[in-house]
């Protein structure tokens, strides 16, 4: 009982949290290489872009924020495919990283030298001071703004050493999935050796939280100082895939599949994907059944992606190889954690106890309705059966929970035959004269 106040008083008996609440879905975090230097005049001005996370919605911030597109700087160039892929509701929030210092990165002649970049300034570190840079800035999207980013990549870095194990390693940590590009130009024995030890680049990994990509886009040079500006050029898929999911989080949900959505902003891919519909030899069957997200394209339909599965497959048999299946098991956890934070430290009564199972279960299986439901089925439970009076003086208190996500017409089989007494219809015939 709350101590007593002598005299008049107004007792609020409002319930903190009682709903649950879920976190942003649509987010991304890319780290790469701006020309900050073309619109930032001053040292001071310019180590405001550097190393620091910066939200962008719009594309038309791209420019103003991180300066135009350039040869060897890949963030103005990585945004605009990102963005290429919006739709009416947009691709919700991108934290933005440049890890170029024009103060610091240059070359023999005290220019700006965006190579200069190397593996170390992408990873990032904790400074004496714990203050984090690079790829470790991820981990400081809750702090600032409240999510953590459900996506991460480096496009045209995360092929240096270090790199894809650093990004795994955040994922494995907040939650999110990273985004590997196949080396340009290689051929699909390549992509399939390099899922095993004696690839020629490393794509070896069972990983739910990573998601393969091959092989690159074309789009055009929009450098207009350079000689090859207005060509068609390589540009890594990375970035047209991870616009396109979050857009696809915006305008269906994160239960729905990024796979067999159109790709915008480019000339096409880099290399030929043979995709005949209903063939077991299409190149889209060699990557779909080695984990990889690629590309297909039929007459009148132009570049769409090609893939359900991260990583994990082949060699995982979790539904959580499915992308949209890992993506909806981060979002419920994160939510149902957010709302037992609020919980914790408080008395363990029955009251309570019901009280969060009540909440949790009726925001849950509320998700299982509709016309588009997020989830097959959903049950939220205290564990009486592991509780003990141990535990609750101890005080840990167990639950249960159990999801299944939407199921995915990945395959989608179709037992034909021929029935002879069809014939007797087309003709007028009784059923018996047919036979």
């Amino acid at each position: 009982m709350a101590e007593r106040i002598f005299g008049a008083e107004i007792v609020d008996a409002n319930e903190d949290g009682v709903l649950v609440r879920e976190l942003k879905a649509a987010t991304a975090f890319i780290v790469g290489t701006a020309p900050i230097h073309e619109v930032h005049d001053t040292p001071e001005e310019q180590a405001k872009y550097v190393n620091r996370p910066i939200l962008i919605r719009r594309e038309a911030d791209i420019a103003k924020l991180f300066g135009p597109f350039r040869e060897g700087y890949t963030l103005p160039q990585k945004l605009r495919a990102m963005f290429k892929q919006a739709r009416t509701r947009g691709i919700g929030t991108i934290c933005v990283v440049n890890v170029f210092d024009p103060q610091q990165h240059k070359d023999d002649a005290d220019q700006p030298d965006p190579s200069k970049v190397d593996q170390l300034d992408i990873i990032g570190a904790f400074d004496a001071t714990g203050k984090p840079s690079g790829l470790k800035l991820a981990y400081s999207c809750y702090q600032r703004f409240g999510w953590f980013p459900k996506n991460i990549a480096a496009p045209g870095f995360d092929g240096l050493p270090g790199v894809r194990a650093e990004m795994a390693a955040i994922c494995a940590r907040i939650r999110a999935r990273c985004y590997w590009d196949a080396p340009y130009g290689v051929t699909l024995q390549q992509l399939q050796e390099a899922r095993g030890p004696m690839g020629s680049f490393d794509f070896q990994t069972n990983d739910t939280r990573v998601n393969l990509c091959w092989p690159m886009m074309e789009t055009v040079n929009l450098d207009e100082t350079s000689d090859q500006a207005g060509k068609v050029i390589p540009d890594h898929y990375s970035a047209y895939l991870m616009g396109i999911v979050l857009m696809s989080v915006m305008e269906y949900g994160y239960h729905h599949s990024p796979s067999n959505r159109p790709i915008k902003g480019i000339e096409g891919a880099a290399q030929d994907v043979l995709y005949v519909p209903g063939d077991g030899s299409s190149d889209t069957q060699v990557t779909r059944s080695n984990g990889i997200i690629s590309v297909e394209e039929r007459f009148g339909k132009g570049p769409h992606t090609s893939g359900n599965r991260n990583a994990g497959y082949p060699t995982q048999t979790s539904m959580l190889t499915f992308f949209h299946a890992q993506y909806t098991q981060d979002v419920l956890d994160e939510a149902i954690l957010h709302f037992l934070d609020e919980k914790k430290d408080r008395n363990g009564s029955l009251a309570r106890i019901e009280q969060v199972e009540d909440a949790i279960n009726a925001w849950g299986i509320a998700k299982t309705g509709g016309n588009d439901p997020e989830l097959s089925g959903f049950r939220f439970a205290f564990d009486r059966e592991k509780m003990s009076a141990a535990y609750a003086a101890d005080g840990w208190y167990h639950y249960t929970l159990e999801f299944a996500p939407i199921g995915i017409m990945e395959t989608i089989t179709v037992r034909r035959s021929i029935n002879i007494n069809l014939l007797a219809d087309a003709l007028g015939l009784a059923q018996s004269e047919a036979a």
